[in-house]
């Protein structure tokens, strides 16, 4: 469900920014945007029928991701992903930190004056992802139908729940690993 939901949504938002660079005359950039398309559309296919992954390789697809939003964000986003190498070979859901970091923009001002920061890392049993908060006032309400996907496959794959939280400035998930 999760995968299913997350294609024709990345898809469209790719081909928004494709669309802008072609427009403007970037072929150098369109041309780059395309391979890191690419690149992310390959992971999702080789993954799809993958219950986990190792971090390492949904780090790498995240940050693969990340590099197509600053397409459309440019300096307005900042990710920082502090996991120390030796859990990279810990098992995580595919597309679930993709999903968090593309729910973050869409829920949340990203602007060079208001820039969205976003920060990985691991606590205890947690690969945790957390962002600022600055709710857009405009746009969609947020259906939670994302976070109740992710939370879905990690109690049927590994019977853990997801941890959620928001306080004051911050919105954080935090996913188990294994």
């Amino acid at each position: 469900r999760l995968k299913q939901q997350l294609n024709p949504h990345f898809l469209f938002n790719s081909l928004g920014i494709l669309d802008y660079l072609v427009q403007e005359e970037k072929t150098e950039r369109a041309s780059a945007f395309i391979r890191k398309l690419a690149s992310t559309y390959r992971y999702m296919l080789n993954n799809e029928q993958k219950p986990l992954v190792k971090l390492s390789e949904e780090l790498e697809f995240t940050m693969m991701y990340i590099d197509l939003l600053k397409e459309r964000f440019s300096e307005g986003m900042n990710v920082v992903i502090n996991v120390d190498g030796s859990l990279k070979e810990r098992m995580v859901v595919p597309c679930a930190v993709q999903l968090l970091v593309e729910n973050a923009t869409k829920h949340n001002i990203v602007s060079v004056d208001s820039p969205l920061c976003v920060k990985i890392a691991v606590e205890q049993e947690y690969l945790v992802v957390r962002n600022n908060l600055q709710i857009r006032t405009h746009g969609q309400t947020s259906t939670r139908l994302g976070l109740e996907n992710i939370r879905r496959q990690y109690l049927d794959i590994i019977h853990r729940d997801i941890v959620v939280q928001k306080t004051d400035n911050e919105f954080i998930v935090k996913l188990p690993i294994v």
